[in-house]
């Protein structure tokens, strides 16, 4: 075999050295002083790998070194292994990746012998040797096969081509491409692109992609469900800014470009008489949406599209806006009547209490300003409460629950100073509330009418 490739070089560097003359068979069998008959074969295979170029003159056909690039240098920059067997399936020519995939070190030792019995991966299965010799008798054939190796489980595909050379050999071209790693990208994608249609189908919340325009491109089950709409064919016809109240929120997303989340409101009664859309929702709704643009990439050139997540609030809308208006109407009568009022929250299990809020009528009595307070400790502020028991009385309160009134005090002694009373009680928040009264009137009145009946 050695001697095989060394006259194809032989033969090769004759022609270099004659080059550009153009020889017969006959002349470079008689120069070389080689067999006519084996010149000619070996000449057949320079040229079927590109190496020589033949030129008919007369009956006679002269040869010359090829000058434009030899077919075994373009094959051996090819990301697929190449195997070219001839008429009786032995090997003619590999490139330097099928050498390297099927760990060939030498590659004349395989040249001339037939690929069935070489024992290489993948050429050693029956059915590939089978589909070969059917290519070669000229029989019918599989142009493309997959082949799964059991040791190592590899993905093999390969591509059968009938050639003939320019005299008239017949030649096969296998193409093969290890696409394990391809194989398995695929399974994973499919795997993903499952979940992902599963999450599309089955999530509760509405999914909608978009073009700029506002042309919906698709919309799960879940849009159909919160618009509405009984059809796809229904929602995917309307356009995504009929749907949308505050067309500019959504037009200002799309400009800015970022992902962003947002509160949209939907007039369905509007939607069936103004713009006459087909669903069966009435009233106001309102969505809670996450705003995500996407880049896609389609006939080479990038398109911007957009994908709404949306889910209906409208139901917290509500009870945010019952909340308010209780909220509303609490502050009120906390801020506007006549009677003090103060929150407080109790800290260390009871030893002391923050005040978290008064009124007006608190700020007057205490003679205090509300931003000084709000956040202070009780019996840091009014150490002489402890000479009342407040304590005691609030500690009481906030282990039982009942609530109690507490006898007057004042929260700092001093002549001066306004006397009140309480009525304690704790909230269902863990806060204490309490009302508080000025009785400093009725306390100087009753201090009058004590001293007077002493007197008499």
């Amino acid at each position: 075999m050695e001697e095989y490739v060394d006259k194809l070089f032989q033969i090769k560097e004759f022609l270099q050295n004659k080059h550009p003359a153009r020889l017969s068979i006959s002349a470079i069998s008689r120069e070389m002083g080689m067999r006519r008959s084996s010149v000619s074969k070996y000449l057949d295979i320079l040229q079927l790998t590109g190496d020589v170029t033949m030129v008919p003159f007369g009956k006679s056909k002269l040869f010359t070194i090829s000058q434009r690039v030899p077919y075994n240098a373009i094959f051996d920059i090819s990301p697929s292994d190449i195997i070219i067997l001839n008429s009786r399936g032995h090997v003619e020519m590999v490139n330097k990746k099928f050498a390297a995939d099927f760990e060939i070190d030498h590659v004349n030792k395989i040249i001339g012998h037939n690929i069935c019995e070489l024992g290489l991966k993948v050429f050693s299965d029956p059915v590939i040797q089978k589909n070969i010799r059917r290519l070669i008798s000229g029989e019918l054939y599989i142009k493309e096969m997959q082949y799964i190796e059991e040791k190592t489980n590899q993905v093999y595909y390969l591509k059968f081509l009938q050639t003939v050379s320019n005299q008239g050999g017949q030649h096969v071209l296998i193409n093969v491409d290890n696409i394990t790693s391809q194989i398995l990208k695929d399974e994973a994608f499919t795997i993903l692109d499952k979940r992902l249609r599963t999450i599309f189908d089955e999530v509760p919340s509405g999914i909608m992609f978009f073009r700029a325009d506002g042309t919906i491109l698709n919309a799960n089950p879940a849009s159909m469900s919160l618009f509405g709409i009984k059809r796809i064919q229904d929602l995917i016809s309307i356009n995504i800014f009929d749907f949308i109240c505050t067309k500019d929120k959504i037009m200002g997303l799309i400009k800015a470009g970022k992902v962003a989340e947002i509160d949209i409101g939907c007039d369905f009664d509007v939607l069936k008489s103004v713009k006459k859309i087909p669903t069966i929702k009435s009233g106001v709704s309102y969505f809670d949406v996450v705003f995500t643009p996407i880049t896609t990439h389609d006939n080479d050139r990038d398109q911007k599209e957009y994908v709404i997540m949306f889910k209906d609030i409208t139901a917290e809308k509500m009870v945010e806006k019952e909340l308010r208006f209780k909220e509303s109407r609490y502050r009120s009568f906390f801020d506007n009547t006549c009677n003090g009022m103060l929150i407080i929250q109790p800290i260390e299990r009871g030893e002391d209490y923050i005040v978290k809020d008064i009124n007006h009528a608190t700020e007057t009595i205490l003679r205090i300003k509300k931003e000084d307070i709000i956040g202070k400790r009780i019996f840091r502020e009014w150490p002489d409460l402890l000479d009342f028991g407040v304590r005691e009385s609030l500690k009481r309160i906030n282990f039982t629950e009942q609530p109690e009134v507490l006898s007057p005090l004042k929260y700092v002694i001093g002549e001066n100073e306004p006397w009140c009373s309480h009525y304690v009680f704790k909230l269902p928040s863990g806060e204490i509330a309490s009302f508080m009264i000025d009785v400093t009137d009725e306390m100087k009145a009753e201090s009058i009418s004590i001293t007077k009946a002493c007197n008499i």
